[in-house]
C-alpha cells in the first residue's frame, strides 16, 4: 500500500503549478511594468526629438539674420524647448520636476546650430520594484543653407541652366550668396572657362562645372528658396502717357519720371539724363543703342506685363542708374510685372555699366548678360533676383554688398532675412 500511496502522490503535480506561478510572478510583474514603462519613455523621446528639432531650427533661423546676435540663439533654443515640454508634460515619463538640461552650441564652417537636450526619466510603474532608466539624451542638428545676403537667386523651379555661365563669363559676389531653385541635374552651370565666385553656392538640384568654375564648389540638393520680394507691391503707373513710341535720335534731352507707351528707343550717341522717379514702360521697352547713353540718380524702371516692355541695352552703349532712396521703388532699379510672360528675355549687353546700384527683380522672365568688360563695379550693392539668370562671351558681373555706402534702402528679404535653414541631424 506504501509504494502505491506514494506514487500517487508523486503523480499529482496540480499543486507545483501554484508554486512555479508564485516563484515567476514577480518576473512575469516585473517585465510587464517594464515595457509598460518602456512605451512611456519612447513618448518622451519623440517629445524631446520634437523639442530638439524644433529649437534647431529656430536657432538656426535666428541665426540667419545678419542683425542678429549669437548670444540670442540660446535663449530662443531653450524658449522653444520649453514651450514643447509645457504643450506636451501630461504625456512625458517623468515625475521629477526639474527642467532638462538644455545646451546650444553654434559651428561656423559649416554654419549651424547644435541642440543637446538630457532629461532624467523616472519609472512611472515599474519604480515600486527599483527599476531605473537612463537619461534621455537628445541631439539636433540644423544648419543656415546660405549666407546673410542675395547676390542672384533664380527662382525657376526645374530649368536646366537657371544659373548658366558659359565661355568667359564671370561672376564675383562679395559678402553675399547665389541660389539657384532648379532641381534639373543642371540647374547651375559654370563650363567652359566662366567662374562663378561668392560666399556660398547653392542648389536645389545638380550642377555642372568643376573647381575651376566655382568657389566655392556649391552645396547641390539645397532647400528652395522663396522669393524674398513676393510681398513687394508693383507700381501703378498713373496719369496718361508721358509719350508714345518715344525715339531720342542723338543729342542731349532730359526725361521726366511718367509712363512711356510703346517704351522708349534712345539711339544715335544720344545722351539722356532721366529724372528722379519711376518710368513705367507700357507696351515697348527700354532700349539702348547705336553708342547711346544713359544715366540717372533716383530711378526706378517698371515694366508690364506686355511682352515688349523688356530692357535691352545694347553692347555699344553706356548705361548708369541708381535705385531710389523712398517711395513704391526705393531700392528697386528694375521691377518686371509678375503677369509677365516666361519666355521674356531681357538684355544687359552693355559694355559700359558701372554703376547699377539697387535691385533687379525679374520674377518671371531671364535675364541674359553679354558683354566684354566689367558690370557693376561702382555699385554699392547689386542684387539680382530673376525667373533665370544667364551669362554669355566674357563679361565679368561684380556684385557689391556696401550696403552702408549708400542711401539707397536694400528691400526686405535681400539682406539677411528669410534664409532657408535645414535640419541635418
Amino acid at each position: 500500500m506504501m509504494p502505491t500511496r506514494y506514487g500517487c502522490f508523486r503523480s499529482a503535480a496540480d499543486g507545483t503549478i501554484f508554486v512555479k506561478f508564485a516563484l515567476l510572478l514577480p518576473v512575469l510583474l516585473g517585465v510587464s511594468l517594464s515595457a509598460m514603462d518602456y512605451a512611456w519613455t519612447v513618448t518622451h523621446k519623440s517629445v524631446l526629438q520634437e523639442a530638439a528639432d524644433a529649437a534647431a531650427l529656430a536657432g538656426a533661423k535666428e541665426l540667419s539674420l545678419s542683425d542678429s546676435k549669437k548670444e540670442n540663439v540660446a535663449a530662443v533654443v531653450e524658449a522653444m524647448v520649453n514651450r514643447y515640454i509645457d504643450a506636451n508634460k501630461d504625456t512625458l515619463a517623468s515625475k521629477n520636476p526639474a527642467a532638462p538640461v538644455v545646451k546650444a552650441s553654434i559651428t561656423d564652417s559649416p554654419l549651424q546650430v547644435v541642440v543637446t537636450i538630457t532629461h532624467k526619466v523616472d519609472a512611472f510603474v515599474g519604480g515600486a520594484l527599483g527599476l531605473e532608466f537612463q537619461d534621455i539624451k537628445i541631439r539636433s542638428v540644423a544648419r543656415v543653407v546660405g549666407q546673410p545676403n542675395i547676390c542672384v537667386l533664380a527662382l525657376e523651379n526645374s530649368a536646366n541652366g537657371a544659373i548658366s555661365l558659359e565661355q568667359d563669363a564671370r561672376v564675383t559676389g562679395r559678402n553675399c550668396a547665389v541660389y539657384s531653385n532648379s532641381v534639373h541635374s543642371r540647374g547651375l552651370i559654370s563650363k567652359n572657362s566662366a567662374s562663378l565666385t561668392a560666399s556660398f553656392i547653392c542648389t536645389r538640384g545638380g550642377k555642372d562645372g568643376g573647381p575651376g568654375n566655382f568657389s566655392p564648389m556649391p552645396m547641390v540638393d539645397c532647400p528652395s528658396f522663396e522669393d524674398p520680394l513676393s510681398d513687394r507691391d508693383e507700381p501703378v503707373a498713373a496719369g496718361g502717357c508721358m509719350a508714345t513710341d518715344l525715339v531720342v535720335d542723338g543729342g542731349m534731352r532730359t526725361l521726366n519720371p511718367g509712363t512711356y507707351c510703346g517704351g522708349i528707343h534712345i539711339t544715335n550717341y544720344a545722351a539722356v539724363e532721366f529724372m528722379p522717379g519711376v518710368y513705367v514702360f507700357k507696351n515697348g521697352p527700354l532700349l539702348v543703342d547705336a553708342g547711346a547713353t544713359i544715366n540717372g540718380r533716383g530711378v526706378g524702371l517698371y515694366f508690364d506685363s506686355d511682352v515688349k516692355s523688356v530692357l535691352n541695352i545694347a553692347n555699344d552703349s553706356s548705361f548708369s542708374l541708381e535705385a531710389p532712396t523712398t517711395g513704391e521703388m526705393a531700392g528697386m532699379l528694375v521691377f518686371v510685372s509678375r503677369q509677365q510672360s516666361k519666355d521674356t528675355v531681357h538684355r544687359l549687353f552693355s559694355n559700359n555699366a558701372p554703376l547699377l546700384l539697387g535691385t533687379i527683380y525679374i520674377p518671371t522672365g531671364e535675364l541674359r548678360v553679354d558683354a566684354s568688360a566689367p558690370i557693376a563695379q561702382n555699385s554699392a550693392y547689386t542684387a539680382i533676383v530673376a525667373r533665370a539668370i544667364r551669362l554669355y562671351g566674357g563679361p565679368h558681373l561684380i556684385l557689391n554688398t556696401n550696403y552702408d555706402k549708400t542711401g539707397v534702402p536694400v528691400p526686405k528679404g535681400i539682406r539677411g532675412a528669410g534664409q532657408p535653414v535645414s535640419l541635418v541631424e
